[in-house]
């Protein structure tokens, strides 16, 4: 198998993915919170697993994006080979093509062309049908609503990079070489290339810069201990449905939008007042919440949130292939006697936004809490076999995804652009809020399942959180209106 030879010395020096299979695939354990994400899409009705969409603006006919998108998904796995790895709950491998039919037969298995359905329609179908496929949908001649394409993958290896997976497929359908074909553009996988672009885990990059003591790994204890001590504090949040076991599963990605002026007059109005985007949204969720659904007595606010592990580590990988899964779990805590966690004007709104980012921060001072995470990892996952009835208060889950649209500049030959984006996915049991911006216009969804909310519900919620993000960026924001 000349692919697997070809890069054997490289896996072995600069890569934490190493041959098995006798040279025949690549394959690394999973670590830390990819190993309790695995464990959740499997055990907990696929909660995790990701599904994103975008429309697409061309004026090439339907037959001509039919004919591409095998080849343009082939290529795309040469440039981003994460979609073509099986991930089984212990670890994630990748096997090289060596012939065309191997391509075309993964191709078949994996792209789909979708008619007379609609981007919103296959999106919704695919969350609410779970799945260990990594999988594209191109819908063409829709039955309402613009053309555009759908990315299925599991949340373990990989975050928010799932937009550049969509960036350089819809690149690939504006190649006219693609519509030969397979056969036509196909050459062998060599490792030496690929392996650079295999996901390295959080942990091993972690692991490359940082040596921790014991007094080390105990304060990063400390930090862990206080934050799940959180969970038996009395706190506001979204009450789960009575009914629930008796409801049926329905999954939702609800989404509401700003305009581009008010996204600007926000960005602008927050870097005024000296917080950033994400916590000035928490502060709004938490005051809506807290309006709508506290009783008054609750000793604050739990919020759980996504950090990032660039704050302490090389994502691009230095050579050791890039890091996609960068996310750790976090839960904060906000003091209600210290701060208004009902606050209705601009001044209040801020005090919170700020005691926000300061809890933010104290979750999130030490970096070997990545360690910690991939010693605990193999005993907490041991428990996600076994039911568990969910909480009767669901805490405010926040991901802030930050800005989409660009990426790296590809070579569009024939007329194509991604007109929108979405991201979006499984939420079994919480409900979780996606913060995100696209080419100006900043928009979060919310991600839940009908057995265990209102939908209706959750929607006046939403809106009364960006009626209070308006608010809160005040008479700049008020005077686009």
């Amino acid at each position: 198998m000349k692919s697997s030879v070809a890069g054997s010395s490289l896996s072995a020096s600069n890569s934490e993915w190493k041959l098995v299979n006798s040279g025949t695939r690549m394959a690394r354990p999973l670590r830390g919170a990819e190993l309790i994400v695995r464990y959740a899409e499997h055990y907990r009705n696929g909660d995790f697993q990701l599904v994103i969409q975008a429309s697409i603006d061309t004026p090439l006919t339907c037959e001509q994006l039919k004919k591409r998108s095998p080849a343009a998904w082939w290529r795309t796995r040469r440039a981003q080979p994460i979609i073509a790895l099986d991930i089984d709950m212990e670890q994630a491998s990748f096997a090289p093509h060596n012939t065309s039919e191997a391509a075309k037969r993964w191709a078949s298995q994996s792209c789909f062309v979708a008619t007379n359905t609609s981007v919103e329609e296959v999106a919704n179908t695919l969350i609410r049908t779970p799945s260990n496929l990594s999988s594209m949908t191109l819908i063409v001649d829709p039955a309402r609503g613009p053309r555009g394409c759908i990315l299925n993958i599991s949340h373990t290896l990989i975050s928010l990079s799932v937009y550049d997976i969509l960036h350089e497929f819809i690149t690939q359908l504006s190649n006219p070489e693609n519509e030969r074909g397979i056969d036509a553009i196909f050459s062998p996988d060599f490792l030496l290339d690929i392996t650079p672009r295999l996901p390295q885990s959080l942990s091993h990059a972690y692991s490359r810069i940082h040596n921790p003591s014991p007094e080390d790994l105990q304060a990063a204890m400390a930090v862990i201990q206080r934050s799940q001590a959180r969970f038996a504090r009395s706190t506001i949040g979204v009450p789960i449905h009575a009914d629930w076991k008796n409801r049926p599963s329905n999954m939702h990605n609800e989404r509401i939008a700003f305009e581009p002026s008010e996204s600007r007059a926000a960005f602008k109005c927050f870097k005024k007042l000296g917080i950033t985007l994400s916590t000035a949204f928490f502060a709004c969720m938490t005051s809506a919440a807290a309006q709508m659904f506290g009783k008054g007595d609750e000793e604050g606010a739990h919020l759980l949130f996504s950090g990032n592990g660039r704050r302490w580590v090389d994502l691009g990988g230095d050579g050791h292939g890039p890091v996609l899964m960068s996310i750790l779990p976090g839960g904060l805590w906000v003091e209600g006697s210290d701060v208004d966690i009902r606050a209705k004007d601009q001044d209040g709104l801020a005090a919170l936004a700020k005691a926000i980012g300061h809890a933010q921060a104290e979750d999130l001072v030490s970096p070997h809490i990545i360690a910690l995470y991939d010693q605990m990892a193999p005993a907490l996952v041991k428990g996600m076999a076994e039911p568990v009835d969910p909480a009767p208060l669901a805490r405010l889950t926040l991901t802030s995804q930050g800005i989409f649209g660009g990426g790296r500049e590809l070579e569009v030959l024939d007329p194509i652009r991604m007109s929108t984006f979405l991201t979006g996915g499984r939420c079994s049991e919480g409900l979780c809020f996606a913060l995100s911006s696209f080419k100006g216009e900043l928009l979060f969804n919310m991600l839940f399942d009908e057995r265990f909310f209102v939908p209706d519900e959750l929607m006046q919620f939403g809106h009364a959180v960006a009626g209070l993000f308006k608010k809160f960026v005040g008479d700049e924001m008020q005077a686009k209106l």
